[in-house]
């Protein structure tokens, strides 16, 4: 595991001169570079991020030994082919915030400030077409990434043997059937919590009308560990939520077994974060 900090500024020509110098190519004008913890220049490109005012954003660089040790992953989508639908409606409250929601699910509770926590799936999500998959067979859409889709063949393939179910996408003006995408459905929700130290923590939202507590995680560790086993899932969720505002999601988690497999065929459109396996 490395770590590694984003750098972000509107440079002039002196500061690029500068960072030149120091092995960093950057253009005059708004541009990022990466910034390792082992660059022999370390303290003095960090002095100049400070004296300059740059943007600085921790993230971690695993491995795929790191991947490998672990137990469980976090995944999150690095495929997105859309948007859900509909995107604007003139649906009462709260569909009218989350139209792409009605119908789709039950709506547990609700609240002006942090929008609403999503009950029983009763429907499919509704697309406009096909996605457009690319080189991609994975992935998710705008606002619902935390849930998964995948082509059905990848699905038959992987995720059906391993006892995960699907739910069909619907396009949106027709409601028939999509073929080229299904929706992948969690096995369960973990049945330990996780172990979320507090220096992972960079927000945390009480929401006490709901009784639960919003994470927003630093991007600079291992996913946090269960505190025991979690149950016997491949493809499941967390008993935590995430998100600030009106964003409450759970997390989703996979199993090594279904993380090798997933690497043999060489599926892409997932971000897989090992959890701490110390």
């Amino acid at each position: 595991m490395k770590i590694k900090y984003r750098i972000t500024n509107s440079f002039d020509k002196e500061q690029v001169f500068i960072l030149e110098k120091l092995g960093i190519e950057v253009e005059v004008g708004y541009d990022n570079f990466y910034l390792y913890e082992d660059n022999i220049h370390f303290a003095e490109i960090e002095k100049l991020v400070i004296e300059w005012g740059m943007g600085s954003y921790p993230e971690t660089e695993f491995s795929e030994s790191d991947r490998e040790k672990a137990v469980y992953l976090n995944i999150s989508p690095t495929k997105i082919f859309g948007y859900p639908q509909p995107e604007d409606a003139e649906y009462e409250y709260p569909f009218d915030i989350y139209p792409y929601l009605k119908d789709v699910f039950e709506i547990a509770k609700t609240d002006l400030e942090y929008g609403v926590l999503k009950g029983k799936q009763i429907g499919g999500f509704r697309l406009k077409k096909e996605p457009n998959w690319g080189r991609s067979s994975i992935g998710s859409a705008h606002w619902i990434s935390d849930f998964i889709f995948a082509k059905p063949e990848v699905y038959q393939e992987i995720f059906q043997p391993l006892g995960i179910k699907c739910m069909p996408v619907l396009e949106y003006n027709t409601k028939k059937e999509l073929k080229t995408v299904v929706q992948l459905v969690p096995q369960g929700i973990a049945k330990a919590n996780l172990n979320i130290k507090q220096e992972q923590i960079n927000e945390i939202q009480e929401v006490e009308s709901w009784g639960i507590k919003k994470y927003i995680l630093f991007d600079n560790d291992y996913y946090p560990s269960f505190d025991s086993n979690p149950g016997d899932f491949d493809f499941f969720v967390t008993q935590e939520y995430f998100g600030s505002g009106g964003i409450t999601n759970r997390e989703v988690i996979i199993s090594q077994k279904l993380y090798r497999l997933l690497k043999k065929h060489k599926i892409k459109g997932l971000y897989y974060s090992p959890m701490n396996f110390k």
